[in-house]
């Protein structure tokens, strides 16, 4: 977040300075970042719904086509955070506790930037405040909003220091 503050200052500082509409450093930040520092509203969008064989619900949804591609991701998980006494069902959630770690969670909210279909993700980032409106989970449908997801080490699933950060202000969701 803060690399992103200083990045936009600076742009504005440059664009001050000069006539010539160069790129701004913003675009470099969005570039290093993977992603950009927000989606803004979203809107409907239409996903895949996944099961795997442990019978997890969840939906992928294509933010950028690329190549690489960049998807949101939301897995829900039983007994584990928000549904860490009841299967997955629908409600109104605040990710919260453990939902905010991709290791531990229950309401696992994600994106997923550049994927490459041979080496997968690059950069993998988890909500970490939030709320999720699921209205079925079989199939995966509803909404969030107010998300802020952070940067997270693909091998360790803990947020990198001094990492990216990227927000969606809403995202409808369904197939």
């Amino acid at each position: 977040m803060r690399s992103t503050v200083i990045a936009a200052t600076l742009a504005v500082i440059a664009g001050a300075c000069s006539s010539d509409p160069a790129p701004s450093l913003l675009d470099a930040a969005t570039a290093a970042c993977l992603v950009p520092a927000s989606y803004g509203a979203l809107g409907t969008k239409i996903g895949t719904q996944d099961s795997t064989g442990a019978g997890v619900p969840s939906i992928t949804v294509v933010l950028d086509p690329g190549p690489p591609k960049d998807v949101f991701y939301l897995k829900l998980v039983a007994g584990v955070g928000a549904f860490a006494t009841t299967a997955p069902a629908p409600g109104s959630f605040t990710i919260q506790g453990v939902d905010k770690t991709p290791s531990g969670c229950g309401l696992c909210t994600s994106i997923i930037a550049d994927i490459d279909p041979v080496r997968g993700p690059t950069k993998f980032y988890a909500a970490d405040a939030g709320t999720v409106v699921l209205t079925s989970t079989s199939p995966v449908a509803g909404s969030a909003s107010n998300l802020h997801l952070v940067e997270v080490d693909l091998t360790t699933s803990q947020p990198v220091a001094s990492g990216c950060a990227t927000t969606v202000a809403s995202i409808a969701f369904g197939s």
